[in-house]
């Protein structure tokens, strides 16, 4: 990967991670606590997460190999959003290890799905290709959707 240029391809190959992380973390989540509405609000979660990463890579195997972004700044800032989510590379399981009460799991979450949307939002604000915007346009509102449940099922709990 240049470190002044990203292509679509490697910036759709950073999505297929963030989503195939979220959907580690949401699954390990599910498997730690007994309460079966809890169980089925992160595996749902999960299971949503999966289709975002089918998502990601039809939209990868459909991009030109060439195609990059070359605005230093905004590959810079796609970088630090990567290396600095909930759950780098890596890390799932020791979140999900300092994780002790599903209130905790729900807001690691909540900032994971933020995290998520930065980085889509960016990637919609800098792309030219408008199949890219368009499946990004979507899944930015699946996000946020994310978020809203999330922050929802944290009122529930109380």
């Amino acid at each position: 990967m240049n470190t002044e240029t990203l292509t679509e391809k490697e910036i759709a190959q950073m999505a297929i991670d963030i989503e195939e992380r979220g959907v580690r973390f949401y699954t390990g989540v599910a498997e730690m606590f007994n309460r079966e509405e809890v169980k089925l609000a992160f595996y749902k979660l999960a299971e949503e997460e999966k289709e975002h990463a089918r998502t990601f890579r039809q939209l990868f195997a459909s991009l030109e190999p060439e195609s990059s972004l070359e605005d230093v700044k905004t590959v810079e800032y796609l970088k630090a959003i990567i290396h600095s989510t909930v759950f780098p590379e890596g890390r799932e399981e020791a979140v999900l290890q300092q994780i002790k009460t599903p209130a905790e799991a729900l807001h690691v979450g909540i900032q994971a799905e933020k995290d998520a949307i930065l980085f889509y939002q960016e990637m919609y604000n800098k792309s030219r290709s408008p199949k890219v915007k368009e499946v990004l346009s979507r899944l930015l509102e699946e996000e946020k959707l994310h978020l809203v449940d999330l922050r929802n099922y944290v009122d529930e709990m109380k």
